[in-house]
Formats: structure tokens, C-alpha cells, sequence
């Protein structure tokens, strides 16, 4: 059966499909044209392109069916359907097109351009020149490459274009006239070239690189002379684009054109040529022009290879110092570079090349690190500085610096000096190196080191903030510590407290103990300031560090703070002290004269744990006289605590001490006597023994407790030989229990003697033995003990023979009798809480006074400074507080805890305070003035000599950190109790203090 034309165009079979086409332009009717342009849109693209071809055989009455059937979402249609368009210079279809000129989409404009271009008219160029300037790229090139094809008939409107638009040309414009018109229109672009704008020179140079013509290559090459370094550059890719055929016309420009043309030719040749370009460049080493020289140096720095690296060897031997230095510059920027060429020079006799070679690996910095290594360690003194001065100019690496600390030990000052500044320059990449050193065992290292930190100012200490804070190096953070603090700097130190504040104890003590020494005298100052600090947890820390002091002229700037006013401050101190090893006779003396000084009994003992090492005739004299005068009951610890250190010098004084002062020794004593005894007869116990027989009950019981500091068998035996079985039944205990630890004996002798002794004794053992087995833990010990103890009639509860096994459970009767104890325990507080609220509380305005910025002044003025500024500071405040009836509990360095029966006494105090010190201030320096805050806060408190405790103390303390220097803060108890009329008050919101459960109010006193 024969199919229909519609049935064959539908065919994926090209011979059936072309049969329809034909068919269709045979009909040649208008539903045949309607079906031929719907083939334009087919999906085979053959067949699209034949059905194109026959409405364009067809004619000009295809026209309105194809326009009517354009539409953009069908990008294969409509583009075939512009393509006819194109072929028919009818109204309708050309209007259709330039239409579709306008389109936002590029793609629409590209279909445009082709269609236009089907007919190479200069009506149709004349449409298509303004598209050289689309703001696409690929519109500007399809219509360039469309114009061209319109050949020669264009030039004529090109030129005009040209002429017209001198200033700003199109770039496009420029290389269509000069590809269309070649050698005819080479004169005239060079003349627009010299007549034009810096535009018309770079697009004449841009084009004329589509005009392979000698006159033209020749033209860009007097171009490399352009004052504009853009159109040298252009000129110079347009030559490298052209290849090594223009060799020769490079050759022969040479010798005319002048030094930035020949610097051009030069590098165009090295980069067609390259290595191959050696021979050329040797030439122009050997002239005796600097200038060809200095060009040749430069071309070898972008040759590969070690060829063109001797080159520049031995180019830094060259007569002028100008082309060497070049040379040397050149060779350090040179990429992949073999080192080993510059050290094999580094032995040369030439003392100028060797000076050049150090430079050179100076500048080339890390890379070079090695050979810089090798010259630091092994080079003269000349050739170190030399290498030092070109150091500080790179980028340092981690091994570098390392290198450079080292110097910081050099023999020769010069040396460690330039050392130094080269690590300065490095700033904070050098900060992590130097704080390791800073506690190095060379003093010129320690020196050098503090002094490159302290030189960095903000920037060492902002970079040890960071490292402290972000944990990022652990092994560091020993080495910071001690750096911020030896760092004069107004905010190291609040680095330090804000670590130890955030830490635990765990984690600050296993970084105390990663630091081996304290060597820096700044650091120990700075401790000691800030040893009155209210923090006391982070001042405990702090002090940690004083004990790693070890240098005598350090140790004897950390025994002033025995001078503090503070017992709490001194005791830091001694107890620091406590670790030194090897204390030298003047700190002996120092310790020994504090004594003298010290009230408080834990200090004291904390200075005898110093002393009681060292029992040396100075030593034993000075704590012979403090015990002959000392309260006994604080002499019988120290003098315990001078027999366990078990030192044999200390013994004799001790002796004549306890004979010379008996009369003192209370019966409370006995456990501490006896004591002291064991320990000091450990070795010779038969003046113990002799004791039991004494007339005297206390001496016999001092006797038998000092046994129990005395192990051995034969101490059993003297016992059980010496003591009296009618003693005192308390001396029978006491020897009892001695006894009861040689019953378990793995000597049979001892432990049969002890047994028989025993039970000699009868149902005296029964007691002394009940409480030693309570605590046996061993159930087969326990259990011998009780067999020993029923023999003699002693009766043991059941629940001894089960210890450790179940719980007891109390019966209802014991549980009552529990209870009724704990609710009389609980009367008896009440009670005493109401004695302490009637005898030892009272209603009191509470003041705090503080210096701001007195923390950072005192970490880095010197002492006397600090003196001078606290004693001006207590002069303008003591006199203003007694006026006003104030009473000064405490001063804490620059600190005042004032009390006032009245509150609005506290309130003129604090006012005409403030007065005064802006009188002072006013005349004072800056670093001298007093910025002072004051807190104010009423409530109730418990009074004790010289101190008070409580709720209003705290809130008063806290209150104080939130007012301002030059401010005072009251609380909302205060303001409550005063007259508002009187004082110009206004609210300061309300604050969450620390360590205070509810937010406070707080108000502020104008004065």
C-alpha cells in the first residue's frame, strides 16, 4: 500500500523522508510549506537541514509562514527558521531578525547573526558592526568571524569607523580592518598607532599580529619601546606568539632600539628559546657594557638548570659591584636551585664572592636552611653578621629560629645583639622558641631572650595569650607562665590569674611541675606584688613557682617577702622556702632572724620545717632560744617536729630544753612528750627503760609512750622486765597495747614471753587488748587475740569475731536513744547560734576601697615606687576615714575594709575621698595619679577582734568590682538607710555578683 506524503516526512528513513520533502515542493501549496517548516524542528538533523533547503528554493512566499511559526522554546526550529529568513530580503522576515538582534539571550543574538549573515550586503554589516562590542564574548567573536567572511566590501565603513572613534576604538574593529586589509593597510595603522590613544595602540598591536608581513613583525618590535609597560607586554606575547621564525628580526632590532626594547628582545628570546638561548647570553656577559651584563644576569634567573646557575656565579665576581649584587639577587629568586652550587663556592679565597654567596642564602631563607646553619655555626665573625643582617629581611622557619636562639649564646656580643634582632623582626612566629629558653642554663641566653620578648611589647604578649588560651602547644604552657609573668606588660598578668582561676589543680600542678627553674628576677617581683591578691587559690598556685628558685641572688630577692605586713603573704613565702635544697648560711641567718618576727604558730612552723634540715651551730642556737620563750604548747610541736626529722645534732638541745622547761608540760602532754622521747632515744632506749621506774606517774607514762616509737624484740623484753604490775592502770594500757604487736611475733621466744606476760596480768590485758583487736583486720590475728583475752576470763562481743562482715542494725531502743542525742545536738547549736547572734553580731556599713590599675602599676615599677605611691595613698585617705568615724579593719596593700556605726557617715567619708584625690591628681603625673573606687554596702555581720564575717562583707567585696575608678557604689541596704535628700543618688541597675545567690542593686553617689 502506497503511503502519503505526511506518513513519508514522518519516516526515520532518509530515503522515504527525502521523497516526502520532494513531494511536498512539488505540491508546493501552503499546507506543504506549513509541513516543510515543521520539519525544521525534526530531531534528525539531516533532515532538518533538507527541509531548510527546499523553502529556501522555494522563495519569498515562505516567508509569512515562518514567521508565524517562530517561536523560542524550540531552539532547533527556530534557529532554522531565522537561517531562511535570512536567505529573503523581505520586510516582514528582515524585520523579524533584527528583532530578535535586541534579545537578552546570547544564544537568540547568535541565531540573529548567522541569519544576517547569510546575505553579505553592507546593509547587513552595517547591522552587525555594533555587535563587535556585545557584552558577550561569544556574540563578539561569531560576529567578527561573520564580518570577515563579508570580505573586502566592509573596509571602506572599518576605516571611517577607525577614524571616527580615535580615542576609544573597537578593539574588534581594529583587527577586522587590519585582517581584511593586510599589507594595503599597514601604513594606515601604523599611523594610527602614532597619532592615537594608549586604546588604538593596543588594539593596532593586538591586530597586527593577524598581518604576518616583515614591516609588520618590525613595527612590533619598535613597539617594545612604548612608554605604556601594558602595550610592551602585548607586544612582547603578540613576538613570543610568532615563534622562533622572527629570531632573526629580533637579532638585527638589537643593536638599534633603546634599553627597554633591548630588555624586550631579551626576554622574548630567552622564552623561545630557552636553554638554547645560553650561547646568546654568555655574549653579552663578555661585553663590556654593564647594561647587556645586567640583562644577561636577569635572563639566566628564569633558565633552568645548573648551567645558567654557574652563569650567575660567576657573574657575582664580576668587576662592578652593581652587576655582582644583581647577580646575587637573581641567583636567590632563581627556582629550583641546587644548593650545592652555592656551597661548594663557600671555601672560595675571593673574599667579596664568598660575602656574596652567604647573602644569597641568607635571602633565600628556608630553603637554604642548611648551608645558613653550616655558616652560623662554622662561619668567621664577619661572615655571621654579614649572614645575620640578610636573616632579618625573610620569612623565618621553626629551625631557623632554633638556630638563632642558639646564637643568643654566642662568645661575642655583636653576634648574640644581631641575633637578637633578627628574632625581634620575626615577631610572634619567634615567640613560641624564645619562652623556652627564657629559664636556659646560659645566662646570655636567659638575658637576650627576655630582652627580644620584652622589645615585642603587645605583640609577645598578645601571641602568649593565644598560645596560653587555646591550649595549642601543652609542652608550652610551663614556659608561658613564666614568660607572662616576666613580661612588663599591663596585661600579663591577668593572663596568668585568668589560667588559674579556669583550671583545676590537677592540671595546674602537672604545669608547675613541668617548670625546672625559676630564673627571672621579673617574675619572683611580680609574684611577690601579687601575693596579697584576693584570690587566694591563684596565689597559692603562683607561689608554687618561688620554690623552683635556685640561683642565691634570686633566692635572696624572694626572702623580702618576708617583709610583707601580711601573715597570710608571708606564709606563702616560708612555705616556699620550705623547698630550697642546699640553703646557704646567710638564708639560714634570714630564716632564723624571722623568728623573732613570726606570731602566728603556722608560720613559725613552717620556718622550722626549713631549719630542721639544717642542724647547723647558728641554727640550733637561734631555735634553742625561740623554744625557751615560745607558748608550750606551740614548743612541744615544733620540737616533734624536730625529732622526726630524725637529725641526731638537734637532740642534746632538745633534751636540756624539755628538762629546763618540765614545769610547763601539762598531763594533756604526755602523748607529745613521749613522743619526742621515742624519737630522741630511738637509738639508745635504755633512758626510756629507766623511766618506767620513775616515782613520777607522768614521767613513767611519757616513758611507755615513747616505746611505741621503738620497734624491736628487745624493747619487748625490757618492758615486760621494767614495768610495775600495780602501775597505774592507764601505764598498763598504754604497755599493754605495746606488748599486744609482739604477740603476733614469728619469734616463738618473744611471743611465747609475751603470752606468759599476759596471762600473768590476769583481766588486766582485757580492755588495752579489746581496742587493739578492734582494730586487727586480719580475722585469724583477731581471732588469737580473743582466745587470749577469754582465757583470762574476758568476755568479747560476738560482733568482733564477724568485723567487716554484716551491718549492724540498731534495735528500736538504741535508734530512740540516737535520735534524742541528735535533737539535743541540734538545741545546742541553736543555742550557741543565739549567743553569737546577741554577743558577736552587729549592724555595720561596710566600706571597700581600691586602687584600679594598682596591679599593673606594681608589676612593673619598682618597689620603692610602689612604697611611695601607698604611703601618698593611705596619707589622703586614713585622716578622711577618722573623721568620720571610720575604723580601718584591714589594709591589704592598696586595699582599705573600713566599718561605720552609721551609713551616711560612710557616704561623706567617701565623698570627700574622692574630692581630694582629684585635688592630687590634678597635679600629679599620670603614672603617679590615684584612680580610686569605693564600695558601700549595710547589713548585719559577726564581729571579732580586728575582723568581721558575713554575708554583707562578701556582697560589699563583690560590689566593688562593679564601680569605675573615681566612682562610688552603694548597695540598696545603704540607700534605704540614708536621707536621699542629702546625697545625689541615682540608680546603677542590678548586678549578679559572684558567689551571691540573688542580684544586688546598686547605686551610684554623685560627688
Amino acid at each position: 500500500m502506497e503511503k502519503s506524503t505526511h506518513e513519508l516526512i514522518a519516516s526515520s528513513d532518509e530515503l522515504l523522508w527525502k521523497q516526502g520533502c520532494e513531494a511536498l515542493s512539488v505540491e508546493h501549496t501552503d499546507s506543504a510549506c506549513i509541513a516543510l517548516i515543521g520539519l525544521l524542528g525534526d530531531k534528525i538533523w539531516r533532515k532538518r537541514e533538507f527541509a531548510a533547503k527546499f523553502l529556501i528554493e522555494w522563495g519569498p512566499e515562505v516567508v509569512p509562514n515562518l514567521v508565524k511559526s517562530l517561536d523560542e522554546t524550540l531552539p532547533d526550529h527556530f534557529y532554522w527558521s531565522l537561517f531562511v529568513l535570512g536567505h529573503f530580503d523581505i520586510p516582514i522576515g528582515r524585520e523579524k531578525i533584527l528583532q530578535n538582534l535586541k534579545s537578552p539571550k546570547a544564544e537568540i543574538r547568535a541565531y540573529a547573526i548567522r541569519a544576517l549573515s547569510v546575505c553579505a550586503s553592507l546593509q547587513n554589516a552595517r547591522v552587525l558592526y555594533p555587535l563587535l562590542s556585545d557584552r558577550n564574548w561569544t556574540i563578539r567573536k561569531l560576529t567578527f568571524e561573520k564580518l570577515f567572511s563579508f570580505g573586502k566590501v566592509i573596509l571602506e565603513d572599518l576605516r571611517q569607523i577607525l577614524l571616527d572613534n580615535k580615542d576609544e576604538p573597537s578593539h574588534s574593529v581594529v583587527a577586522l580592518f587590519a585582517k581584511l586589509g593586510q599589507e594595503k593597510v599597514l601604513p594606515e595603522l601604523i599611523k594610527l598607532y602614532q597619532e592615537g590613544s594608549f586604546s588604538m595602540r593596543y588594539s593596532v598591536v593586538s591586530a597586527l599580529s593577524e598581518v604576518e608581513l616583515g614591516e609588520s613583525v618590525d613595527f612590533i618590535i619598535q613597539s617594545l619601546s612604548d612608554s605604556s609597560w601594558v602595550i610592551r607586554k602585548k607586544s612582547a606575547e603578540v613576538l613570543i606568539q610568532m615563534g622562533t621564525r622572527i629570531f632573526d628580526r629580533l637579532s638585527a632590532w638589537f643593536g638599534q632600539g633603546d634599553s627597554i626594547m633591548k630588555r624586550q628582545i631579551i626576554d622574548i628570546i630567552v622564552s623561545l628559546l630557552g636553554e638554547r638561548a645560553l650561547p646568546l647570553i654568555q655574549r653579552l656577559l663578555g661585553s663590556p657594557d654593564q647594561e647587556y651584563r645586567i640583562l644577561a644576569v636577569e635572563s639566566l634567573s628564569k633558565l633552568p638548570g645548573d648551567s645558567a646557575a654557574r652563569l650567575l656565579i660567576k657573574s657575582m665576581n664580576d668587576q662592578h659591584r652593581i652587576v655582582a649584587d644583581y647577580a646575587s639577587e637573581c641567583l636567590a629568586k632563581k627556582s629550583n636551585l641546587n644548593l650545592d652550587l652555592l656551597v661548594e663556592h663557600l671555601s672560595t679565597e675571593d673574599e667579596n664572592l664568598r660575602f656574596l654567596i652567604i647573602k644569597t642564602i641568607g635571602t633565600i631563607g628556608g630553603l637554604a636552611l642548611n648551608p645558613i646553619i653550616q655558616i652560623l655555626e662554622n662561619g668567621s665573625k664577619d661572615e655571621r653578621m654579614f649572614l645575620l643582617g640578610v636573616l632579618q629581611r625573610i620569612s623565618p622557619s621553626e629551625k631557623l629560629i632554633d638556630a638563632l636562639i642558639k646564637m643568643l649564646g654566642d662568645s661575642s656580643w655583636p653576634i648574640r645583639s644581631a641575633s637578637a634582632a633578627c628574632l625581634k623582626g620575626y615577631g610572634e612566629k619567634a615567640v613560641p622558641g624564645i619562652v623556652r629558653v627564657l629559664n636556659h642554663e646560659s645566662d646570655d641566653v636567659q638575658y637576650w631572650a627576655k630582652r627580644v620578648l620584652f622589645s615585642m611589647g603587645n605583640v609577645a604578649v598578645d601571641s602568649l595569650t593565644q598560645i596560653l588560651e587555646h591550649g595549642s602547644d601543652p609542652s608550652l604552657v610551663p614556659h608561658l607562665i613564666s614568660a607572662l609573668l616576666s613580661v612588663d606588660h599591663p596585661e600579663a598578668v591577668p593572663v596568668v590569674l585568668r589560667f588559674l582561676q579556669n583550671n583545676d589543680d590537677n592540671r595546674i600542678l602537672f604545669i608547675i611541675d613541668g617548670i625546672q627553674e625559676i630564673t627571672s628576677r621579673e617574675v619572683i617581683n611580680n609574684i611577690l606584688n601579687l601575693i596579697n591578691h584576693p584570690d587566694q587559690r591563684a596565689v597559692q598556685w603562683l607561689s608554687h613557682l618561688l620554690r623552683k628558685v635556685k640561683k642565691p641572688a634570686l633566692r635572696k630577692i624572694v626572702l623580702l617577702g618576708f617583709g610583707h605586713s601580711e601573715e597570710r603573704c608571708r606564709l606563702f613565702v616560708i612555705d616556699s622556702v620550705n623547698y630550697w635544697e642546699a640553703l646557704t648560711e646567710p638564708e639560714l641567718k634570714t630564716i632564723s632572724r624571722q623568728l623573732d618576727i613570726e606570731r602566728n604558730p603556722q608560720n613559725v612552723i613552717g620556718l622550722f620545717r626549713a631549719l630542721g634540715n639544717y642542724p647547723v651551730p647558728n641554727v640550733i642556737e637561734a631555735i634553742k632560744n625561740y623554744l625557751k620563750s615560745c607558748e608550750p604548747n606551740l614548743m612541744l610541736d615544733l620540737m616533734v617536729l624536730l625529732a622526726e626529722t630524725e637529725r641526731s645534732q638537734f637532740f642534746q638541745m632538745l633534751i636540756e630544753t624539755l628538762r629546763a622547761r618540765s614545769e610547763v608540760i601539762q598531763p594533756e602532754d604526755v602523748d607529745r612528750v613521749g613522743k619526742i622521747l621515742g624519737l630522741l632515744y630511738k637509738s639508745k632506749p635504755e633512758g626510756i627503760l629507766q623511766g618506767l621506774s620513775s616515782p613520777t606517774m607522768a614521767y613513767r607514762l611519757c616513758s611507755v609512750v615513747a616505746l611505741e616509737q621503738i620497734q624491736g624484740k628487745r624493747i619487748a623484753f625490757a618492758l615486760m622486765d621494767s614495768l610495775n604490775m600495780n602501775d597505774d592502770p592507764t601505764i598498763i594500757n598504754r604497755a599493754v597495747k605495746i606488748l599486744a604487736g609482739y604477740f603476733f611475733s614469728e619469734d616463738f621466744r618473744v611471743k611465747g614471753a609475751v603470752t606468759d606476760y599476759f596471762l600473768n596480768l590476769g583481766k588486766g590485758i582485757i580492755d588495752p587488748l579489746i581496742e587493739f583487736a578492734r582494730d586487727l583486720e586480719n580475722p585469724v590475728d583477731r581471732k588469737s587475740l580473743i582466745d587470749l583475752i577469754e582465757s583470762v576470763g574476758g568476755v568479747v562481743d560476738p560482733q568482733m569475731f564477724t568485723k567487716g562482715e554484716r551491718k549492724v542494725v540498731l534495735s528500736d531502743s538504741r535508734l530512740d536513744e540516737v535520735l534524742e542525742k541528735r535533737k539535743k545536738a541540734l538545741n545546742e547549736l541553736e543555742k550557741y547560734d543565739e549567743i553569737i547572734r546577741v554577743s558577736h553580731t552587729q549592724d555595720l556599713t561596710i566600706m571597700f576601697t581600691d586602687v584600679k590599675g594598682y596591679t599593673a602599676f606594681s608589676s612593673k615599677a619598682s618597689l620603692s615606687d610602689v612604697m611611695i605611691m601607698l604611703k601618698q595613698h593611705d596619707e589622703i585617705l586614713l585622716p578622711i576615714i577618722t573623721k568620720h568615724e571610720g575604723q580601718v579593719l584591714k589594709k591589704i596593700g592598696d586595699a582599705f575594709l573600713v566599718i561605720f556605726e552609721k551609713p551616711h557617715k560612710s557616704i561623706l567619708s567617701a565623698i570627700e575621698i574622692q574630692r581630694e584625690l582629684k585635688k592630687y591628681n590634678s597635679d600629679a603625673p599620670d603614672e603617679r595619679k590615684l584612680g580610686v573606687r569605693v564600695a558601700i554596702n549595710t547589713g548585719s555581720v559577726i564581729r571579732r577582734e580586728g575582723d568581721i564575717f558575713g554575708d554583707a562583707v562578701n556582697v560589699t567585696s563583690r560590689l566593688e568590682g562593679v564601680a569605675d575608678a573615681e566612682e562610688i557604689v552603694i548597695s540598696e541596704s545603704t540607700f534605704l538607710q540614708v536621707d536621699q535628700k542629702i546625697f545625689e543618688i541615682t540608680s546603677f541597675g542590678e548586678h549578679k555578683l559572684k558567689g551571691i545567690e540573688k542580684p544586688v542593686k546598686a547605686f551610684k553617689v554623685a560627688w
